[in-house]
Order: C-alpha cells, then sequence, then structure tokens
C-alpha cells in the first residue's frame, strides 16, 4: 500500500471520527434541551395538552428517538427518587408525587428497570412503620391466629471460640422492643458474612410470625416467642436476637437485613401489645 492511500484512508479516518463527534454533541446537546423543557413543563405539578404539543414539536426538530426521549424522563425520575429518599424515607406525600410523576412521564414498571424494586422495597418500608405488616404464605405449620408477615433465605451462623485477645468487637446497631420509638438503621454496623469469626452453620428459612421468629434449618429449627425478646441486634447482612434472659440464638445472616428487623420490631411489639392485659411473667 503506498504512502498517499494511506495518507488518504488516515484523513478519511480522522473526518469520520470529527463527524461522529460532532453528531454526538448534537444529539446530547437536543437532549439537553429538551430535559430542560421537560422540568419546566413540570416544575408547577401539572402538565397541560398545550405543553405536551410543545415538547412533541420540539422533539421532532431536534429528531430525538422514542428511546432518547425515555432516557430522559427516567433521569429526571431517578433525580426525584433520590431526592425523596435522602432521608432513607418515603412519606405518602412523596410517594403520591412519584406516581404522579411517573405517569406524566410516561414510564411503566420496566422502563424504571432497578429503580421499581427499590421503590417497592421503600413503600413497603413505609407501610410497615405504620404498622400495616405484610401477610405472606408460610413455609411451617402456624397455631390458631398466628400469621406469617416475612419469610425469607438465611443462614444460622455462631461466633468461634477464640482466645479473648483476638476476639475484635462486631459493631450492631441495637434496637430494644421496649417503647415505640421509630425503626432506625443508623449506626456503625460490620458485615457477618465477611467476618473471620463468624461461622455459619446451617442453610435454611426465616420466618416471622404474629407470635415469634422461627429459623428453621436442614439440621436445627430455632423458635423465639416475641413476648421473650428484647432487643434487635442489627448488621449488615444480618441479625442477632436478644431475649429479656440474656440468651441469645446465634446469628442470622438474610440478604436485606434492614427490612427483616423493621418487620420483627413492629410484629414483636404487636405481639407485647396483644399479651399485655393478660401476661404474668409467662412467655406466649
Amino acid at each position: 500500500m503506498n504512502e498517499s492511500l494511506l495518507l488518504t484512508l488516515a484523513g478519511s479516518t480522522l473526518l469520520i471520527g470529527v463527524a461522529v463527534g460532532v453528531l454526538v454533541k448534537r444529539r446530547r446537546r437536543a437532549r439537553t434541551l429538551y430535559r430542560r423543557k421537560l422540568e419546566l413543563a413540570l416544575a408547577d405539578g401539572m402538565l397541560t395538552p398545550e405543553e405536551v404539543s410543545e415538547l412533541d414539536t420540539l422533539r421532532k426538530e431536534k429528531d430525538l428517538t422514542q428511546s432518547e426521549v425515555r432516557m430522559v424522563a427516567r433521569a429526571i425520575y431517578r433525580g426525584a427518587l433520590r431526592t425523596a429518599l435522602e432521608d432513607q424515607r418515603l412519606t405518602d406525600a412523596e410517594d403520591q408525587s412519584l406516581r404522579k410523576l411517573q405517569m406524566q412521564l410516561g414510564l411503566s414498571e420496566t422502563d424504571l428497570g432497578e429503580d421499581a424494586g427499590h421503590l417497592a422495597r421503600m413503600r413497603l418500608l413505609g407501610r410497615v412503620a405504620k404498622g400495616e405488616l405484610p401477610i405472606v404464605d408460610a413455609p411451617i405449620t402456624l397455631v390458631p391466629n398466628e400469621r406469617a408477615h416475612w419469610v425469607v433465605q438465611a443462614s444460622l451462623a455462631e461466633r468461634l471460640e477464640l482466645p479473648r485477645r483476638t476476639l475484635t468487637p462486631i459493631r450492631a446497631v441495637t434496637i430494644p422492643l421496649a417503647g415505640s420509638g421509630d425503626f432506625t438503621a443508623a449506626g456503625d454496623r460490620d458485615g457477618l458474612r465477611t467476618n473471620a469469626q463468624i461461622l455459619p452453620l446451617d442453610l435454611g428459612m426465616l420466618v416471622v410470625t404474629s407470635r415469634r421468629t422461627v429459623f428453621q434449618g436442614a439440621k436445627r429449627t430455632l423458635s423465639v416467642p416475641h413476648a421473650r425478646l428484647d432487643a434487635i441486634a442489627l448488621y449488615q447482612d444480618g441479625l442477632r436476637l436478644d431475649e429479656i434472659s440474656g440468651a441469645s440464638r446465634g446469628f442470622l445472616l438474610v440478604d436485606d437485613a434492614e427490612l427483616t428487623a423493621a418487620i420483627l420490631l413492629h410484629a414483636g411489639r404487636k405481639r407485647r401489645e396483644e399479651i399485655k392485659p393478660t401476661r404474668r411473667g409467662r412467655s406466649a
């Protein structure tokens, strides 16, 4: 291949690269302009037919595809979602605003992607905080009037018996059942799965009911009546149930420790309220 042809090819490649760069910048500017116009239209909480028509005209003028329009809509929605969840809570007003925004932007649950799952979790946490516990099918036999509120895969683990000088503290947030304070996971929490002091013993299911918390594994079954539960120690990826007697049933490793602990806390408090008038120092 002669030098002249090489120079020609190099020049052509450079021109193509420049053209592509210009096109990419032009598309980016078009999306930015469309986003600003859309955010301005949504600022008053309403999207009028006139504003919809103007946005559609702009879309056609800038030759934006439906995919690009959805990209802009998702970016706006995610910004609103991030703002709503800055305090790790989702109020009813914030939830209503997000639902309205999703409808106005024409976004489906599929369009939301992983945000949909995160939002569903926060909505469930909000309902739990108001005492509205979910009702689920139980993989264990329940006694009359007992309801299952939560079922998750779990591992039962224990702390290795090592010389005291080699042990290091495993930080947790302790949540007492006594009182009526809001559930909070704020504080320093260590992970259990990556801690060399924690030894998994059994794999099974953790079931939180209206009366007790049960771990049913391949080798063993543990049951802690809520009437005997004193506090929940919450870690990054698990929890420990501390009984009034001072006993502890080991560590329970679960995928969503915060949600599990929140459901357990409110189920335990409800149970205590139910048995308070007839309690005579016995567990129920």
